[in-house]
């Protein structure tokens, strides 16, 4: 099997566009909220579809002031990461799109060396990731969507809730 390769990570802020590359992306973690569950034989945990919230992180060297123009959309401020990923010699794109409040953490200014601009995102509103053009995750609190490769984990409920 062929390692897999991020050949780069560009970064893109609505109205404005490309915001530059990020050196490091830290995409959300998904993870099933859990109820614990306790028989005879023991506890365990049972999942129900809902998501843990949702956070992401990205280091820049630098940052175009309209970064501070998404910020002022509070939660409906977007960043979108796209990556190319070579595995042998065939490459992939991958796109990740936040929807969240924008957080804005410099590290030290230090003569003669590039910036350290860290870029979060916590609680995120909305969430999808595409892989070569496939949605792989789409979760969306507002409508109250969670779907997994294809799959709405949330859709019997929203349907019940709905009436």
């Amino acid at each position: 099997m062929d390692r897999s390769v991020i050949v780069d990570i560009n970064a893109f802020i609505g109205g404005f566009g490309s915001i530059g590359i990020a050196e490091v992306l830290k995409t959300p973690a998904i993870k099933l909220k859990k109820l614990d569950k306790t028989t005879g034989t023991g506890d365990s945990k049972i999942s129900y579809g809902a998501v843990e919230a949702l956070s992401t992180e990205a280091t820049f060297k630098a940052l175009p002031s309209a970064i501070y123009d998404e910020i002022a959309k509070l939660d409906k401020a977007e960043i979108i990461f796209k990556k190319a990923i070579k595995t042998g010699d065939k490459t992939e794109a991958l796109e990740f799109i936040c929807k969240g409040a924008i957080d804005i953490e410099y590290g030290e200014f230090k003569s003669g060396e590039y910036l350290d601009v860290k870029v979060t995102q916590e609680g995120l509103i909305s969430y999808l990731h595409e892989a070569a053009g496939k949605t792989v995750v789409n979760i969306d609190h507002e409508n109250m969507i969670c779907e997994i490769n294809g799959k709405d984990l949330m859709s019997e409920v929203r349907s019940i809730l709905k009436g």
